[in-house]
């Protein structure tokens, strides 16, 4: 079974490699393209208030009956967010779901994982990495 994880990155083509990328491991069920859906959005799916449709149309709880779709346990942010937006946005969900694990990858850190650019490739494999170690250390608590 995926992990339900959510996302919020200004690419809305990278965002979907990324999540399919992903898959099996972990399901990004909702995609925030925009600080304004990222605020109005991310706080309320994180806590259960599932009738939050992904403005973006992306992740796999867009169209689905709300019966279906999965809170999410972990929060990714694109390298293209500023840091400002990281903090605001990952204080409003841990605020409604303090379980939640926000997970920055930045931009000097996928270059550094050998990308030229924003590579979802070298993106997911950095992710893969953060993911693992973040949820995986909090399941063994």
């Amino acid at each position: 079974m995926a992990i339900p994880i959510a996302s919020f990155g200004n690419n809305s083509q990278v965002a979907q490699d990324i999540r399919s990328r992903l898959l099996p491991e972990y399901d990004i069920t909702h995609i925030c393209l925009n600080v304004e859906a990222a605020e109005a959005e991310l706080p309320q799916i994180f806590a259960g208030q599932l009738e939050t449709e992904p403005s973006s149309g992306l992740g796999s709880n867009a169209g689905v009956p709300v019966a279906e779709r999965k809170v999410p346990r972990a929060l990714i942010f694109g390298g293209g967010i500023p840091e400002d937006q990281v903090k605001a946005i990952s204080e409003a969900v841990l605020a409604k779901a303090p379980g939640a694990k926000p997970i920055h990858v930045t931009r000097q850190e996928i270059l550094n994982a050998g990308a030229q650019g924003p590579n979802p490739e070298i993106i997911t494999k950095v992710l893969k990495a953060k993911l693992a170690e973040s949820i995986d250390s909090s399941d063994s608590e």
